[in-house]
């Protein structure tokens, strides 16, 4: 966006020219013959202030026979932020920059590209985890399988005595139960161990950054996925606009 600052060729009030668009600004008092014209047929004013997503904000003198002043030091043409003091001509005519940008309806745009990488990183680690979780319930299966094969090996002699089972092929059964109960057990444990608490701890960090681009916001974005947000294109919660 491109603003063009000075006071109304036929009054004493500040006018605004954003991107060829004129508004006139309320300041509560008239502004000082020493602040330059806006004159937007001659694409001039007072001061020029280009506005960018990307590369901020820069204001440049106009009036080389005026001057524009930015905290206090004479600039012809310099970065700003929106707490910067910016005055013009020799009566110091103090213009309320954040006030302007919000009368002209600017919305500035924030990038989300580096949100698709932080939700393809938690996508993939939830994936994990839960072919993790998937297969300690089939190791917890086959632990179940055993411990039934191990008392078959036991009934089915005392009912059918005709059928013998190998002595090895039963501790190897026995032993194969008791292994994998134990190592569930061990596993159960550790809490920090558990599905529960390590999705717990991923979903924390996801939170954290995960978050609008905004630096006044900063609102976590909700488990939504990257182009569900290119999609929305803006903040629900501060109505920040998105690109990517």
């Amino acid at each position: 966006m491109e603003l063009l600052i000075g006071r109304e060729a036929d009054t004493n009030q500040l006018a605004v020219m954003a991107d060829g668009k004129p508004f006139r600004i309320d300041v509560g008092a008239s502004v000082p013959n020493t602040v330059s014209r806006c004159l937007p047929a001659e694409h001039t004013a007072h001061c020029r202030i280009s506005v960018s997503t990307e590369k901020g904000m820069r204001i440049e003198n106009l009036n080389p026979r005026n001057a524009t002043y930015v905290n206090g030091a004479i600039v012809n043409s310099c970065r700003i932020s929106g707490s910067s003091r910016i005055e013009l001509g020799p009566d110091l005519f103090r213009i309320d920059l954040p006030k302007i940008l919000k009368a002209v309806g600017y919305n500035p745009e924030y990038t989300i590209r580096h949100l698709k990488q932080i939700w393809d990183d938690y996508d993939q680690a939830l994936l994990n985890l839960q072919l993790e979780q998937q297969k300690n319930q089939n190791r917890q299966r086959l632990q179940g399988i055993l411990s039934q094969l191990s008392m078959l090996c036991v009934i089915i002699p005392a009912v059918i005595p005709a059928v013998q089972i190998p002595d090895a092929l039963r501790v190897v059964l026995v032993l194969a139960a008791v292994c994998m109960a134990g190592y569930f057990f061990w596993k159960g444990s550790k809490p920090n161990e558990t599905f529960v608490m390590k999705k717990r701890e991923l979903d924390k960090q996801f939170k954290q950054l995960y978050v609008c681009p905004n630096p006044k916001c900063a609102h976590f974005l909700g488990f939504v996925p990257y182009d569900t947000l290119q999609y929305r294109k803006k903040c629900s919660d501060c109505g920040s606009s998105y690109k990517s």
